[in-house]
C-alpha cells in the first residue's frame, strides 16, 4: 500500500481541504477528507505540508 497526504487549495470556495489518501498500484484509489481549513491560512500552506511532513514521515502533495 501507498499512502500520502494532499493539500487542495480551492480558489473558488475559499477553502483549504486536506485529505489522506491510499491505494495499491493496479487498484482505484482512496481517499479521505481529513481537515478543511479556512482560506485565511493559504499563507501558511508549505509550514503545514512541512509539519504533517514531519510528524506522519508520509508523502504531502500540494494541488
Amino acid at each position: 500500500m501507498i499512502y500520502e497526504v494532499r493539500i487542495v487549495d480551492e480558489v473558488y470556495s475559499g477553502m483549504i481541504n486536506i485529505f489522506f489518501e491510499y491505494y495499491k498500484i493496479g487498484y482505484a484509489t482512496t481517499s479521505q477528507q481529513i481537515a478543511r481549513l479556512e482560506g485565511t491560512y493559504r499563507e501558511q500552506i508549505p509550514a503545514i505540508k512541512q509539519q504533517i511532513k514531519h510528524e506522519t514521515g508520509l508523502t504531502v502533495t500540494i494541488k
